[in-house]
């Protein structure tokens, strides 16, 4: 935050990377609407018609639309992770550190 705002460095190309795949599934989307005879086509419309299909498919019982329904909802479930090893032969150790600000 050199710059005092958020975000990647004036220049980046970061930010235009990760936004190719967005674009591309909102111009589908967009298509989508289209397709189905829309008076206004919009990327939202084919958002809305792909989330009925996805609705549809779980009424159905298609585990996986069921499953990316209660993902959105209710947040994929919490991974554990079990380490364990020798006691006298630890595996690793956590350590703490802090880091401070520039001045």
């Amino acid at each position: 935050m050199a710059n005092g705002k958020a975000g990647p460095p004036k220049g980046s190309k970061n930010a235009f990377k990760g936004n190719e795949w967005s674009k591309s599934l909102k111009r589908a989307m967009a298509r989508l609407s289209a397709s189905e005879g829309d008076a206004q086509v919009s990327w939202r419309r084919g958002l809305d018609k792909a989330a009925d299909k996805v609705v549809a498919a779980a009424c159905e019982g298609q585990k996986d639309a069921w499953q990316e329904i209660a993902n959105r909802i209710e947040g994929k479930p919490g991974q554990s992770v079990v380490l364990s090893g020798d006691p006298h032969n630890p595996i690793g150790f956590i350590e703490r550190r802090t880091i401070k600000p520039d001045k």
